[in-house]
């Protein structure tokens, strides 16, 4: 493990300068036993695409399938972000400046192409840079101008290399470097080196500690100069810290191993022939993989599951590496990214981010034609649904406004309505999540409406206690019946058994009750009944035509006292009717209301009959006393 057992550290500055775009591009990876470090300067105006990423991506991706510091290795990668970009160059030719550095942690090579500048410096000096392919640097080979002048220089610009020369590319291979604890790195792109001299990157060394610190003071130095316009800039910084330590070669145990390797191989030459074979076999299953993954993957893109075809297009890819097939490598490659742009505009289609989801179906809707797979009116069909897809993200933000705040019924209506939207548009991802919105917001009313419902059982309940105290059994047989129905409807079980032990005590209050108020009325509604109804007859029938009713009268008021005294027999019987009935089969009720109509009617004849004269029925009543 080199990485573990040495340190090094990396930071790096990139603006735009005083353009809108920052055509520099910077990356970097480290393995357990290489690291990659490549910077591009992009040297072309094209607004869509951006051949310093395209170049430094491809650089990288290569590596990381198989990391080497060789030069044929290298080499060939630079090939490939050459081919990349002239296939990509169709609407103006993409041209990039690129340095690539690569090492071990012990050593380290490089690879330039352009004007993209490497300064490796050790103990506080220069130990040497790289040469720009350049005009100005074509002179001071020849010694026409110093060296120092080709920062200067006005042909400093003028390049003779670049990644993305129609004449093919021609780039400079380093020597392997032997790396020591200290080291620094600084790759650099012109807008940096052409306004920060060699002395002033000295200083900024001297002064800093760590590659941030060199980057952010090579910056300031930059942008001291306050000059009216500022070029896309980048440093990038390596700091050497601590080198790998590999153990010393022993010379005569690797002569040693070459002869028994030779020794093998003379023995067993015929086993090359197996190898071959196994080899021709391999190319053969991997061309068999790469036909039925790209079949496999146009047969997606056809039907617009772009996901699956984004992976049945790497498979083909790799496939046509493996056998080193360059042009379907380049075609599966541009079909996978094609791919990858309309998943990307899926996913941000489901995160509710339609700028970029635009921008990512226009890049695809662009390049979709080159390719017959793709269907160029379903992307079209993809753009003119975002803006009945972000109405629908509207109402379901809406209504999630109004859901905080507690406004369940409103947001209810919004989901519905972003619901209905979404069906009718075809947006399935914002369906789900509204179902489950509509869900949660049926269930807040849902227990709203069951606490209304058990506030006001409770209420009933409270007014059959009151009722209780009043001695109103009836009302409160009727509230706590209400308070019942509605908690049987809420299925609250415990209030209804409860309830129904407190319409049972108020019926049994009820019924006693009632047995209490029929026993007077019942014998003095027998007695003076049949008394009053006589006597009040005689009486109006001898009002009218002389005053010797009024004995009559008198005698008939002395006896309405002697009745209510309870000592005929007719009033025994009738509390012993009343008993009877309150006690039987629950038909107390119909008594009462029997014997006070029996009790009333005896009341007014009895008023009939003394109305003539108040002041003898006044006497009467008090001798009755």
């Amino acid at each position: 493990m080199r990485k573990d057992n040495s340190d090094f550290s990396t930071a790096f500055v990139s603006e735009a300068g005083s353009y809108i775009d920052n055509r520099d591009y910077f990356a970097f990876m480290e393995t357990d036993d290489m690291a990659c470090y490549v910077l591009a300067d992009g040297l072309d105006s094209d607004q869509e695409l951006r051949s310093a990423e395209m170049v430094v991506k491809t650089v990288l991706e290569n590596f990381m399938e198989k990391p080497s510091m060789s030069k044929r290795r290298l080499m060939r990668d630079l090939r490939e972000a050459q081919d990349w970009l002239q296939f990509e160059s169709r609407r103006v030719r993409l041209k990039a400046s690129l340095l690539m550095v690569v090492t071990n942690y012990n050593k380290m090579v490089y690879v330039s192409c352009g004007n993209v500048r490497l300064y490796h410096f050790r103990n506080g000096r220069l130990n040497f840079r790289s040469k720009d392919h350049s005009l100005a640097q074509s002179l001071a080979d020849d010694g026409r101008i110093p060296d120092e002048a080709t920062s200067t220089h006005e042909e400093r610009g003028n390049l003779l290399e670049y990644l993305g020369n129609p004449n093919g590319v021609h780039a400079h291979y380093a020597k392997k470097t032997q790396l020591a604890d200290g080291d620094v790195i600084l790759l650099a792109t012109s807008g940096m080196w052409e306004d920060v001299e060699l002395a002033e990157m000295l200083g900024a060394l001297e002064e800093a500690k760590d590659p941030v610190m060199l980057t952010d003071t090579l910056e300031e130095v930059l942008l001291s100069k306050q000059h009216r316009t500022v070029n896309n800039y980048t440093a990038a910084a390596i700091y050497v810290n601590k080198v790998f330590q590999e153990k010393p070669k022993n010379r005569r145990k690797l002569i040693k191993r070459i002869l028994i390797a030779l020794l093998v191989f003379i023995v067993v030459g015929g086993g090359a022939w197996i190898t071959l074979a196994r080899m021709a076999a391999n190319k053969a299953a991997a061309l068999e993989t790469m036909i039925e993954s790209a079949q496999a993957a146009d047969d997606y893109a056809r039907t617009g599951d772009y996901a699956k075809a984004l992976k049945s297009y790497s498979e083909a890819k790799n496939a046509a590496v493996k056998i080193n097939d360059k042009i379907h490598k380049r075609l599966y490659t541009a079909e996978q990214k094609l791919s990858q742009l309309l998943v990307d505009g899926d996913g941000y289609v489901e995160k509710a981010d339609f700028t970029k989801a635009e921008a990512s179906y226009e890049k695809a809707r662009k390049s979709a034609g080159l390719y017959p797979p793709f269907n160029v009116k379903d992307i079209e069909h993809k753009i003119d649904q975002l803006d009945s897809y972000a109405e629908t993200a509207s109402w379901m933000k809406d209504g999630d406004l109004k859901f905080q705040g507690g406004d369940y019924t409103n947001a209810l209506k919004l989901y519905k309505k972003a619901n209905k939207a979404a069906m009718e548009s075809g947006y399935t991802s914002a369906q789900k999540e509204l179902e489950k919105k509509i869900t949660e917001a049926n269930d807040k009313l849902t227990a709203i409406q069951q606490q209304l419902k058990e506030i006001q059982a409770g209420k009933l309940q409270a007014k059959g206690d009151r009722m209780m105290k009043d001695l109103d059994y009836e009302g409160a047989i009727d509230a706590y019946s209400g308070a019942q129905e509605i908690y049987q409807e809420i299925d609250k079980l415990e209030s209804v058994l409860a309830l129904e032990r407190s319409i049972a005590k108020a019926e049994e209050k009820q019924s006693a009750e009632q047995q209490k108020n029929g026993q007077l009325p019942a014998g003095l509604g027998l007695s003076d009944g049949a008394l009053n109804d006589t006597d009040a007859g005689d009486a109006a029938s001898e009002a009218s035509s002389s005053a010797a009713a009024i004995p009559a009268a008198e005698s008939q008021t002395k006896a309405a006292p002697t009745a209510s005294a309870g000592t005929t027999p007719a009033k025994k019987e009738a509390s012993s009717a009343a008993k009877s009935m309150g006690t039987g089969d629950g038909t107390a009720p119909s008594a009462k209301v029997d014997t006070n109509k029996e009790q009333g009617t005896a009341d007014s004849a009895s008023k009939a009959a003394g109305a003539s004269d108040s002041e003898k029925q006044d006497r009467a009543a008090a001798n009755g006393s």
